[in-house]
């Protein structure tokens, strides 16, 4: 799978803390580009959004990662709390 950042999620990135921002790297960059699809990813709580055909959300803890999946690419699109994110997202 390809993976590609919005602005809008490095943005978002920059601001959040230590400790998800080490979680985060490890979802973008170990575990995604690993999968040929998302049924392989078991260790992230991944749910599709309800009403959205192909949007995406990954929950850690207070957080939540939104991403879209297009043809075989996933385009992360946004990181925020989780009272913040459905404002933002999809």
């Amino acid at each position: 799978m390809e993976i590609f950042f919005k602005p809008s999620f490095i943005k978002d990135f920059k601001k959040l803390p230590k400790e998800i921002k080490s979680e985060i790297r490890r979802i973008c960059f170990e575990i995604f580009p690993l999968a040929k699809n998302l049924r392989e990813i078991k260790e992230c709580n991944i749910k599709p959004i309800k009403g959205f055909k192909n949007f995406y959300r990954i929950k850690l803890g207070d957080y939540r990662i939104g991403f879209k999946k297009e043809d075989g690419t996933i385009i992360f699109m946004r990181v925020k709390h989780r009272k913040d994110i459905y404002r933002y997202f999809p």
